[in-house]
């Protein structure tokens, strides 16, 4: 291909039927575009093709989520898969940096043609299921567009209007070779209005719940719906800096206007077989055996004692938290010691490879609003104490108290207090190190491969805390790309 990625030839759809469940299309089903769209049933399943992108196994489907925790301190690599992510050392070439961008420009690319399809088709479609279509297609590529943006520029606060770059906007669908398609790069607030723009319109158009489907439980945590899209814009705004509307958003959910959300009883309630479609889960990229035919893309075995057993938990995630108790009930799922190393077991299903990544749980909504609520407040916020005690409660011995106000010297330290239970609640789902980019804080006390040797502080700004944009697609693109600095 000579521009970014936008030559998708092929759009994945489920023949005639549309039993088949989100991301379960096969390489058999593809077929021209000029098919795609010539039923209902096509259309929809077209659509779905969409969140197909996401669940690549180099994307959503685990490595993403892999990456950003082998960048921060909890985790260390053992030498076998992301050494050079750890130590801050990629290359221009990086096959990681390349995997990252391909994914997510693939997803962009299925969203933007099925939109186009949709649009073009309409008339196939009620209208209410015209615009539910598109919505689904704009929450895939907002999701895109936020973990691209995130790997490959630095965070938005570091320039006071986030006018540094950020990655091409690509919103329209490009067939092969399309010079319109060698876009240069947006800057990163631009990349966020337009995140912001697909997820509120996406946001009143998708459905609270797809209760009309054959497999609702299934495709209420794994497609877009309303609460997905309320969180997800929590998140973004959260990582705007934009705390009112990080707030409003999370209140919404957290209030029940998008329906119930709980967490489970148990700390480990909402992980492996049987508990991926609890009240707990507002969305998830599901993984089955047939997505990960090797050992090589998973979440379980990546992190698993018993798989590969690529990423240990440092030693530091237990002891430099000082939020993290010893009879915290989460430890043992979070640091089992093994053979004198600590794993996870957050992703138990090694055999089949199966678990799904939890991309938004219920906690992470509780846990935004808290903060959000913490830094717009004069002082000790009460509502923000009662938000993290409920994910800290759950957790905590029954000697241990909940936190009142008093427990708080100040508002910072109540957001402090926040920040350490991310850090422990959302361990090894993809969070920490973006946690840190985010609030201009510093990778300290990270360990190289032996997990003993202490590897330099990564400090926020360093060139490095960012993916090189693929050298290749720079220099297809004739330049019209720019390399990020430091590569």
């Amino acid at each position: 291909m000579r521009y970014i990625l936008y030559s998708l030839l092929l759009i994945a759809l489920a023949g005639s039927s549309c039993q088949k469940k989100v991301l379960d299309i096969n390489p058999q089903d593809m077929l021209y575009s000029d098919l795609a769209f010539s039923t209902p049933e096509k259309i929809e399943a077209t659509t779905l093709a969409s969140y197909d992108g996401l669940q690549n196994p180099q994307f959503l489907g685990g490595r993403a989520l892999l990456y950003v925790d082998a960048m921060g301190e909890d985790v260390f690599d053992r030498g076998q898969t992301t050494a050079e992510i750890s130590r801050f050392s990629q290359l221009s070439n990086s096959a990681f940096a390349a995997s990252i961008w391909t994914a997510g420009y693939d997803a962009i690319a299925r969203a933007n043609r099925a939109m186009a399809g949709i649009t073009a088709n309409s008339d196939k479609l009620t209208p209410a299921k015209a615009n539910a279509l598109i919505a689904e297609c704009k929450f895939v590529r907002a999701v895109a567009d936020f973990y691209l943006v995130n790997y490959f520029a630095q965070p938005y606060a570091f320039t006071t209007d986030a006018s540094h770059p950020g990655i091409p906007l690509i919103t329209v669908s490009y067939t092969s070779n399309d010079p319109d398609a060698n876009k240069p790069r947006a800057s990163v607030s631009d990349i966020y209005t337009a995140i912001i723009k697909d997820l509120t319109e996406a946001l009143a158009d998708l459905p609270v719940s797809y209760s009309t489907t054959t497999d609702t439980a299934y495709n209420n945590k794994t497609r877009g719906t309303k609460a997905s899209a309320a969180s997800f814009l929590s998140r973004v705004y959260l990582y705007k800096g934009d705390y009112a509307n990080a707030k409003k958003q999370a209140l919404d959910v957290i209030n029940g206007m998008y329906g119930t959300f709980a967490l489970n009883s148990t700390v480990n309630g909402a992980f492996g077989p049987g508990h991926y479609t609890t009240a707990e889960t507002i969305w998830s990229i599901p993984n089955s055996i047939l997505d990960n035919p090797n050992t090589n893309y998973s979440l379980p075995q990546n992190y698993s004692a018993t798989g590969r057993a690529d990423l240990a938990v440092s030693s530091n995630f237990l002891d430099s938290n000082r939020y993290f108790l010893a009879d915290d009930k989460r430890r043992g799922m979070l640091a089992t010691g093994v053979n004198g190393s600590l794993f996870t077991t957050k992703y138990p299903d090694v055999a089949s490879r199966s678990d799904w990544a939890p991309i938004i749980r219920y906690p992470e909504v509780l846990l935004t609003y808290a903060e959000a609520q913490a830094r717009t407040a004069t002082g000790v916020d009460a509502d923000a104490v009662a938000k993290l005690n409920i994910v800290r409660d759950r957790a905590k011995a029954i000697t241990t108290l909940s936190y009142t106000a008093g427990s708080f010297l100040n508002k910072d330290s109540l957001v402090a207090a926040i920040l350490g239970e991310r850090r422990i609640e959302l361990a090894f789902e993809g969070h920490r190190f973006w946690d840190l980019m985010r609030t201009k804080g510093a990778v300290t006390y990270k360990f190289d491969t032996d997990g003993k040797t202490k590897l330099p502080t990564q400090p926020f700004g360093a060139q490095k805390n960012i993916f090189p944009i693929p050298q290749l697609e720079v220099d297809k693109s004739k330049k019209v790309l720019t390399q990020n600095e430091g590569y």
